[in-house]
């Protein structure tokens, strides 16, 4: 019991001390992006659509699909969280379909609207592969925070139910997951205490009250293990809205259960290094997706 409280004392102690030199979403907002990308529509409301950023060489493309995080809530910016990322692997050579979705607060955000916009999104490749000479034979997903959540499940869709209002027939297949600090296991995250997210924000996610337990069957990716796509879970020493264990957790989770998985534990980072191009832990994830 004591060398729990210890390491809380100098989890926290530590993250004060390092709060000043830690990377924050205001900076991933004012990074200068001067690459250009194309706004695509998907659906009707103004929310449901993708910004694909093109590489100046001839295709075809590698292409990953990218998800911003934010609480899965609409006080928060979207994709423009993601687009450094963004530029930064397009600038690498890949295509990069840059996935906006409601959320909570908004109309249509929630369960089943933020998990459609995603899944509808990621689908809609197939209909623009060909006319921007997209390789869809390998797609890597990666995506932060609520959105490792998203891109996670993107790859679990093959095992839900056919009962279930998530369920596709067809869903596009996602040969490598990359989740940074990703909100993998909905219950534990919930159980977790008054995250960052704000209490009550995961039960809302998953429509608890209304769903009962069986709310985390087709949202959680930890409820739909083992899943085909080999996964990289990206995890920080300093992340306070994520911590460590959670994404340990998931790993072992995977593993426990058959699947491929990989545990990347970035020493000295908090929860926006692994997103912001100019860190040494941007290259570690750049490799990952790379296969390096």
């Amino acid at each position: 019991m004591l060398k729990v409280l210890f390491f809380f004392l100098v989890y926290f102690i530590s993250a004060d001390l390092l709060a000043q030199e830690l990377v924050n979403w205001q900076e991933l907002l004012d990074a200068e992006v001067a690459h250009e990308y194309e706004r695509i529509q998907i659906g009707p409301d103004s929310l449901q659509f993708a910004d694909l950023w093109l590489p100046e060489r001839e295709g075809p493309h590698p292409t990953v699909i990218l998800v911003h995080g934010g609480c899965w809530l609409g006080i928060y910016p979207g994709v423009a969280l993601t687009h450094p990322a963004a530029e930064a692997l397009s600038n690498e050579g890949y295509a990069v379909w840059n996935i906006e979705y409601r959320r909570i607060g908004q109309d249509g955000g929630g369960y089943p609207g933020t998990f459609l916009d995603v899944a509808n999104a990621a689908d809609y490749l197939r209909e623009i592969s060909r006319e921007y000479n997209l390789d869809m034979n390998n797609i890597v997903a990666a995506g932060h925070s609520a959105g490792g959540h998203l891109v996670s499940w993107l790859a679990a869709r093959e095992n839900i139910n056919a009962d279930s209002d998530l369920y596709s027939e067809d869903p596009l297949p996602i040969s490598k997951v990359i989740s940074l600090a990703g909100i993998n296991d909905l219950e534990e995250y919930a159980r977790f205490g008054s995250s960052p997210c704000g209490d009550q924000t995961v039960e809302e996610l998953v429509l608890l009250e209304e769903r009962g337990l069986l709310a985390y069957s087709d949202t959680s990716p930890a409820n739909l293990l083992p899943y085909s796509a080999r996964h990289y879970e990206v995890v920080a020493a300093f992340d306070r809205p994520v911590p460590p264990f959670l994404g340990r957790g998931y790993w072992a989770a995977v593993t426990d259960t058959g699947g491929e998985a990989e545990l990347i534990l970035q020493s000295e980072a908090g929860h926006y290094e692994m997103t912001a191009p100019w860190t040494e832990e941007w290259q570690q994830v750049l490799k990952l997706i790379s296969g390096e």
